[in-house]
């Protein structure tokens, strides 16, 4: 099938080809790109075609837009995510890797409704933004493909994009912070599928507020962002991610004992827990540097996290062991476990 041409955003009349630096009309810059943001475009991939829709977030390394395709008769509704720079395609690339070796860790689905699953992965025409500007003397670059992949989550979530929240949605809603009993469930599951990819062999290495995502109305919790991922006691480092949590990477590297100036971190199980705990902390309310709550949580549940983050990497508990012992206390404080409904307002467009 013939890719569906998008029209410039600025002019709508000129139609954007691949590879296009500037729209040869109005000239806007990056057109490709501006253009993949602003209108659907259809991306044939190995006799399939992945309709690409409206963008629905950035981050510092990707940008995430609604996609829709055909599993046999039906229509699905998945992301995609593309590297913002071809010198991120290797994060995308060991996600997409990452996550294929999960899935087939995993015979029974036991832990598929966790994880986000890699539908198609190919390259996307674009420049590196390191390029040379044409029109500034110098000859053209050549094209760099953008590395690209198409996921689909759980099926009773069906528009990943409308339906998911990211812990800094919640904590952006929450401004005193999310009750407790809301966050014990939150973290029972982020405890269970770093279980599983920790018994797995790999270590995810960017347990983040972005990376874990939440459906509030059947409880479900998706972690995302597996670029950093690494073989668990490897050889090979946790590429630290850059950004408003260099502070947190920073405490890790200093409990790893590293120093200041190594970018990485030693692929430990622990990382991850670590790093967990701190969003969560920061989710109800707290400094998740510090590992301090608000008053209003109870004393139990600071200790316990503290527990998870505070102590040297080799103090910290397994995530099934940790899993087991929260269990424990939220049954001692609340009872047993009942369904709380969380209420989030509708999610803005990116």
């Amino acid at each position: 099938m013939t890719p569906t041409l998008p029209a410039c955003p600025r002019c709508f009349r000129s139609p954007v080809r691949a590879g296009a630096r500037f729209c040869p009309r109005c000239g806007l810059a990056d057109v490709a790109r501006a253009a993949v943001d602003r209108a659907p475009v259809d991306v044939p991939v190995g006799g399939r075609v992945f309709r690409v829709l409206d963008r629905v977030a950035v981050g510092s390394v990707s940008a995430v837009y609604r996609c829709r395709f055909y599993d046999g008769p039906a229509e699905v509704e998945g992301v995609l995510k593309v590297a913002r720079d071809a010198r991120a395609n290797d994060l995308l690339a060991n996600e997409a890797a990452t996550l294929r070796r999960l899935f087939a860790a995993d015979p029974d689905h036991r832990f598929k409704p966790f994880l986000p699953f890699p539908e198609a992965t190919f390259g996307m025409a674009g420049d590196d933004p390191s390029a040379a500007d044409d029109r500034g003397g110098g000859p053209p670059r050549p094209t760099v493909p953008r590395q690209a992949t198409v996921f689909r989550v759980h099926p009773e979530i069906r528009s990943p994009a409308d339906e998911l929240y990211t812990l800094a949605d919640v904590r952006a809603a929450y401004l005193a912070g999310l009750d407790p009993r809301h966050a014990a469930w939150v973290w029972r599951r982020v405890l269970t599928v770093l279980g599983f990819a920790h018994a797995t062999g790999v270590v995810h290495g960017a347990v983040l507020p972005p990376h874990v995502l939440v459906e509030p109305h059947g409880h479900r919790v998706v972690l995302v962002g597996w670029g950093c991922a690494a073989p668990a006691f490897g050889g090979r480092g946790v590429r630290a991610m850059a950004g408003s949590y260099n502070a947190w990477y920073r405490r890790e590297r200093s409990a790893q004992g590293a120093p200041a100036r190594d970018p990485g971190l030693f692929p430990l199980p622990s990382l991850d827990v670590a790093l967990a705990a701190r969003s969560m902390v920061e989710l109800m309310g707290g400094d998740p540097l510090n590992l301090s709550v608000p008053a209003t949580v109870d004393p139990a549940i600071a200790r316990y996290f503290q527990r998870c983050a505070g102590f040297g990497p080799n103090a910290r508990p397994d995530a099934g062991r940790l899993l087991a012992d929260f269990d424990g206390l939220i049954h001692a404080l609340w009872g047993p476990r009942q369904f709380v409904p969380l209420a989030l307002p509708p999610k803005r467009r990116a």
